[in-house]
């Protein structure tokens, strides 16, 4: 739908210089005869035209036709849209909207005061309500066009029947806080399915959906229709995915013989074609562990839904369970290569064993103890090395009764050492948590006892 401008320039020079071209029908290329499309093995196309074709031959024989119904604004009729809608077949005929947010400010067509389907508050206009309202008359214009045409055609059906689009382009006017715009968009779809429009699609490209509305998913239920390919193979590749919205991909446009080509996108199944594997690559030390997942995409680069069963299996180093989880073995080495397939697709990481490092724990014993004031407790600190942890460790204390005298014996020490807490006399009543710490080189670790005090 962008290039209809550069059309209507070239159409107005055509005039310009009393070259007006005859009206009609131009006998262009069919899909089906298209080199590149016939290469591509896609479905015949339809072509969408619009204003920048009035006055001028539309596209022979389509397999199907979309008309917009707008000369490239919201709020302006395109003055051919009957002919335009008699040539795509009638109630057949699909049909498109421009669409836009220019603000308060900018819009003579502004809501001020409208009351539904949102209000719209004259104090304060530049709302996500006021934008809404905003298109949701914008598309009650573009229908109210459209059923103009199709009376002044006979016609039995009502618009209400064809499948609506929504041209989102950056070519319009639009806000920069995107959420304003996704308002708006909201309301132009609300109003055509207010009136009993089944189908509603957005057509754009991903870039300008992006810059529009900040690529959201609000639409997720509705499909794209794909701007942006050269060529009928171009084409076809953007059929693939999920499209802009989320919701699949319907249409795919490409220019085709000076007009706007479409194909109708098939729903063609998904085929598993990449696997990643998270994290891509990990460091685990002997004997630990690192759980790995893995993620299927298929042909277009979307996740698959439902995701694939992965099988799992580690080159060394250790082994890894049917979940992906990997336990280190008890030798340092690698990096060694984690797989995930599925059939014949797989993906990989690496994870490196590393030695574990010189370490110790604390204990103490028993956890808790309870004497009469002036009387000690007495505790057995334990120190347990690990991974060939061979230093002496430094122990004190922290949360005994005021006044209390403490004493570790020995300390330093390397496997166990006896704590004496020996509290005042006059000292408080109550229950203490009792932290020991141990601190051997750049290592600190600490264990907790509990003391009670009674009278």
């Amino acid at each position: 739908m962008g290039s209809r401008v550069l059309r209507a320039v070239a159409m107005a020079v055509v005039l310009l210089t009393g070259l007006a071209p005859a009206r009609g029908v131009v006998p262009i290329a069919l899909a089906q005869n298209d080199p590149s499309l016939a290469a591509a093995g896609a479905t015949p196309a339809g072509y969408d035209i619009s204003w920048p074709q009035c006055g001028g031959s539309y596209p022979a024989n389509p397999a199907f036709g979309v008309v917009g119904v707008n000369a490239g604004i919201v709020f302006s009729p395109n003055s051919c849209l009957a002919s335009e809608v008699a040539w795509a077949g009638g109630v057949s005929a699909g049909l498109y909207a421009n669409t836009g947010n220019p603000g308060p400010a900018l819009s003579k067509h502004w809501p001020t005061g409208q009351l539904a389907p949102k209000w719209c508050d004259p104090g304060n206009t530049d709302t996500a309500d006021c934008a809404y309202d905003y298109g949701y008359n914008a598309a009650a214009d573009s229908y109210a066009d459209a059923v103009a045409a199709f009376s002044s055609l006979g016609l039995a059906g009502t618009p209400a029947g064809s499948v609506w689009w929504f041209d989102v382009e950056t070519g319009n006017s639009w806000r920069s806080d995107v959420s304003l715009n996704v308002a708006a968009l909201g309301g132009a779809a609300y109003y055509l399915g207010s009136v009993g429009v089944a189908t509603i699609g957005f057509y754009s490209t991903q870039y300008q959906w992006n810059v529009i509305t900040g690529g959201t998913s609000a639409f997720a239920a509705n499909k794209s229709w794909v701007a942006g390919a050269t060529s009928a193979r171009g084409a076809n590749a953007n059929c693939t995915g999920s499209g802009f919205t989320g919701g699949g991909v319907a249409l795919a446009q490409y220019p085709s013989g000076g007009f706007d080509a479409d194909l109708r996108c098939t729903s063609a199944p998904s085929v598993l074609t990449t696997i990643t594997v998270s994290p891509a690559s990990a460091s685990v030390q002997t004997n630990g562990q690192q759980q790995f997942s893995a993620t299927g995409y298929d042909q277009s680069g979307a996740p698959m839904s439902p995701q694939p069963a992965f099988t799992w299996s580690v080159n060394g180093g250790g082994s890894i369970s049917a979940s992906g989880l990997f336990t280190a073995g008890s030798t340092a080495g690698g990096p060694f290569t984690v797989t995930a397939s599925s059939g014949s697709v797989s993906g990989t990481a690496t994870v490196t064993v590393t030695s574990a490092s010189a370490d110790f724990s604390l204990s103490v014993s028993p956890p808790s103890q309870s004497v009469s004031r002036g009387t000690s407790a007495t505790y057995i600190v334990t120190i347990t090395p690990s991974n060939g942890f061979s230093g002496a460790v430094t122990l004190s204390l922290t949360g005994q009764p005021s006044g209390a005298i403490v004493t570790f014996t020995p300390n330093p020490a390397t496997t166990t050492s006896t704590l004496t807490v020996k509290t005042p006399s006059w000292g408080p009543r109550g229950t203490f948590t009792l932290t020991i710490t141990g601190i051997g080189g750049s290592l600190s670790h600490a264990t907790t006892a509990s003391l009670t005090v009674t009278k």
